[in-house]
């Protein structure tokens, strides 16, 4: 067995997740009593989002064997917890792990990203720095950790409104030693911090020779942020040499990421399918969900704005994107085994309990997770009385939003615009389906982007009484918000229009409207119609 596990191993280093997850699963079955197989288990199904999973693998091995010193019990069910929103329970794992190992960087990052969800800004930035002391203090001056830890203090300083401090921390570092991450991410704060000597470092980074990695992904990894910098130092200089940098980048995406946007076709057939037959004629008592406002659409369409109006009230809060919800909703979808009834009560125990942490004298919270679009019909009949705020944006300036975003993992279709076309034309038949389920359905209100930002007052009036809240816009307020997303650094300038009707990526405009339409074909053979120039009042082409 031992043979096996070093194999295990073997794979993780060179970040072959997938086969080392499959293999992992294997061994578990064959001895769920060796401590080796159940840490690497454990570990990939973090890697693989699977917490509750990583949670109960830990668990049933720890309920029969001491955990009292064991350091990756703790922070591997730690980083579980924090990732499912149990926040309370995942500090008390740090807790224990720092009391095992404190000069581990780990008991203080985890701590820091929690602290910065719960708006606790100055006990984010202590533990941020605790980390970084502890990277400092390592004989190993390139720890792994430390890109994200700058990252992560990054975002803390921007949360503390210290964009220029921020900015000076990175200039820094790079002056001392060149880090594409930090590249990327200074790039992100503000091209003005990078001179021309700096860009052309950048640049040259770009000729080292590939046999300096020990592999692809390590190349990618380095590669990847570059061409990303790059790309945004160059937006205003030069829109060619730009728009290159954006297809290096995401050509290095398609690359190293295993993404069929035809399985995104099917796993919303899939939902179409159990709402149909389970979901649509429940009638099942359920929690009142009234103080719940659910912000949902494509990546890129004004959520994050819309979040920054509505979170501003001093009788509301946000989340900003809640996994929870979202995570077990998609688990009863794919377990057709599980009663209706079953999962009702199951939603309700722990959705509300993992967001109790927010609510305290609050009238409203806010889940501001895009993706809940899927779901719309559930979370209408699991949480009735629940407003949802859905927005729209025209599909092409929405495409080149994402297409400019370096999401990497997390939404893999930005990195093509066939398959964006592809996505947008199933966003696209989930809302129709929705919209037909729903027809008489007060609680949901449906928001243009282009209307929001031409006419701000306007809307934030309508929301407001959307959502039965008595409060005056407050544009400092709304700008001071603070939210973890791609958008973190556009909410606190002024809304503008600068982002309608983009003149980007021309040459692949039609790319992106023939995927779209093609797409349109599956979903009309399932019986779905369409009025064939215009997506959602939007004209196409």
């Amino acid at each position: 067995m031992q043979k096996e596990i070093l194999e295990l191993h073997n794979l993780i280093k060179l970040k072959n997740i997938d086969k080392a997850y499959v293999e992992a699963k294997k061994l578990y079955k064959l001895d769920k009593k060796n401590q080796d197989i159940v840490k690497v288990l454990a570990y990939l199904h973090i890697q693989k989002s699977n917490f509750d999973s990583a949670i109960t693998v830990l668990d049933e091995y720890y309920e029969e064997n001491s955990a009292e010193k064991d350091f990756d019990y703790y922070v591997n069910k730690g980083i579980s917890l924090k990732s499912i929103e149990e926040f309370e329970k995942s500090l008390s794992m740090y807790d224990k792990a720092t009391e095992i190992n404190s000069s581990s960087p780990l008991c203080y990052t985890v701590p820091a990203e929690i602290y910065l969800k719960l708006r606790k800004f100055e006990k984010a930035i202590q533990f941020i720095n605790l980390a970084l002391d502890k990277i400092n203090d390592s004989s190993d001056k390139n720890f792994l950790h430390f890109p994200n830890a700058i990252k992560l203090k990054t975002e803390i300083n921007v949360a503390l409104n210290r964009d220029k401090e921020s900015g000076d921390i990175l200039r820094k570092i790079l002056e001392e030693k060149f880090h594409p991450d930090i590249f990327y991410l200074l790039a992100t704060i503000s091209t003005k911090l990078i001179d021309d000597e700096l860009l052309e470092k950048a640049e040259n980074q770009l000729k080292i020779n590939d046999k300096s990695f020990q592999n692809k992904l390590d190349r990618f990894w380095y590669v990847h942020p570059l061409y990303f910098g790059l790309a945004i130092c160059y937006q205003k200089k030069d829109q060619a040499k730009s728009e290159t940098f954006y297809h290096l980048g995401n050509k290095e995406t398609m690359s190293s990421l295993r993404y069929n946007s035809f399985e995104y076709q099917k796993s919303i057939g899939d939902i179409i399918n159990h709402y149909e037959n389970f979901i649509s004629e429940a009638n099942i008592k359920s929690e009142d969900g009234s103080n719940n406002i659910f912000i949902l659409g494509t990546p890129r369409s004004g959520t994050t704005l819309i979040e920054s109006i509505i979170g501003s009230c001093s009788d509301v809060t946000s989340g900003g994107e809640l996994l929870s919800g979202f995570k077990l909703i998609n688990e009863y979808v794919n377990n057709t085994n599980k009663e209706t009834n079953d999962f009702f009560k199951d939603f309700k125990k722990k959705y509300l309990d993992r967001t109790a942490y927010l609510r305290g004298e609050f009238k409203f919270i806010i889940d501001k997770l895009p993706e809940n679009f899927l779901f719309i019909g559930y979370l209408s009949k699991i949480l009735p009385g629940s407003k949802i705020i859905r927005t729209f944006r025209d599909p092409w300036d929405a495409a080149i939003s994402l297409y400019k975003q370096r999401y990497v993992t997390n939404i893999p279709y930005s990195a093509s615009f066939f398959n964006i076309g592809v996505f947008m034309s199933n966003f696209e038949a989930i809302n129709i389906f929705w919209n037909d389920q729903m027809k008489t359905n007060d609680s949901i209100l449906d928001i243009k982007y282009e209307d929001l930002v031409k006419n701000t007052d306007l809307y934030q009036k309508e929301i407001y009484q959307f959502l039965g809240i008595e409060s005056d816009f407050n544009e400092e307020k709304r700008k001071a918000f603070f939210s973890q997303t791609a958008s973190i650094r556009q909410i606190g300038a002024d809304v503008h229009t600068k982002s309608i009707e983009k003149k980007e990526f021309l040459d692949h405009k039609n790319e992106f409207y023939d995927a779209l339409i093609m797409q349109r074909k599956y979903w009309e053979k399932r019986g779905f119609e369409y009025k064939s120039d215009t997506f959602f009042g939007y004209k196409l082409g």
